[in-house]
């Protein structure tokens, strides 16, 4: 569920045809009923949260590259 919800959250900053509200369904392996179906809208605490901690960490991992693989030749 965590790598969906980042990856919706990737796609809203990404797509501006895409927006909130989110629907979210699980339908666990074997399984002819959803154990979860939920809304997220834009003012939930727990996906703003995740996005907030999500850009952080994109952000830090950006900062941390080496930036000796920048000086790449054209062909």
């Amino acid at each position: 569920m965590k790598a969906v919800l980042l990856s919706m959250d990737s796609t809203l900053r990404s797509n501006l045809s895409v927006g909130m509200p989110l629907d979210l369904a699980v339908l666990p392996d074997d399984a002819c009923k959803f154990s979860e179906i939920r809304r997220i809208e834009a003012e939930d605490r727990g996906f703003r949260a995740l996005s907030d901690a999500w850009s952080n960490a994109l952000r830090d991992a950006f900062a941390d590259m080496p930036d000796e693989h920048c000086d790449i030749a054209a062909e």
